[in-house]
């Protein structure tokens, strides 16, 4: 039989969880549970109420969810994480550029040339990210560090790829941009050729495969 001391601890109990939500605990030993006192009940759900606090005071926590009577905290994405709406919008800017830089196929190779009277590969670059309010360095040398190294596998859409017609990495000569990744032997680029101007050509057709050097992701 319960004694005055143990029917206000209980008593007190269940109060709490009316004002501080569902616990984990029945305020009584279930009959296919281990026994706990009212004492270790009261210690359990005040561990609970005290993480539910942190987890709320702290803001970087979502909810709480009970697992086995132990409270299971789910965190939200890290701030500098790409939600879905980030993506999207960084696809679109992607396109953007992709269709820019299609505006001026046909035009003809210009060395220095940045309009459509003549286009050199990396004018071609920095027209097509200006579209995007980005502004790339002006020449292939220091655009192919304007973003981390990727691996052809992992090359996609929007990517900058670079070549050297010596096949040295610290003799960067020509740039691109990936346009189109069909699969592991089709991936196409946008370029100003020196013979036939803004065109798209296969980053593993044989020339380009033999002077490839390396692709980069811009951070846009």
């Amino acid at each position: 039989m319960l004694n005055k001391y143990s029917t206000l601890l209980l008593l007190g109990l269940l109060f709490l969880v009316a004002s501080c939500g569902k616990s984990s605990y029945s305020t009584f030993s279930k009959p296919d549970e281990a026994y706990k006192s009212a004492q270790e009940i009261a210690e359990l759900k005040k561990m609970e109420r005290q993480q539910r606090r942190l987890a709320k005071k702290s803001g970087l926590f979502s909810k709480t969810e009970k697992t086995d009577g132990l409270v299971k905290i789910k965190t939200k994405p890290a701030r500098n994480s790409r939600s879905g709406k980030d993506a999207a919008y960084s696809s679109r800017k992607v396109e953007t550029v992709i269709s820019t830089a299609r505006s001026y196929r046909g035009t003809p190779y210009k060395f220095g040339g940045t309009t459509r009277v003549g286009m050199d590969c990396s004018g071609l670059l920095c027209t097509s990210f200006q579209s995007i309010g980005v502004k790339l360095p002006r020449t292939s040398s220091e655009q192919s560090q304007f973003g981390p190294t990727v691996s052809t596998h992992d090359l996609r859409a929007g990517d900058l790829v670079f070549f050297s017609s010596t096949q040295s990495p610290s003799n960067i000569t020509h740039a691109g941009i990936v346009t189109e990744v069909r699969n592991d032997n089709e991936i196409y680029f946008i370029h100003s050729s020196t013979s036939l101007g803004v065109k798209e050509d296969n980053l593993f057709a044989p020339y380009y495969k033999r002077n490839f050097i390396k692709a980069v992701r811009p951070n846009i």
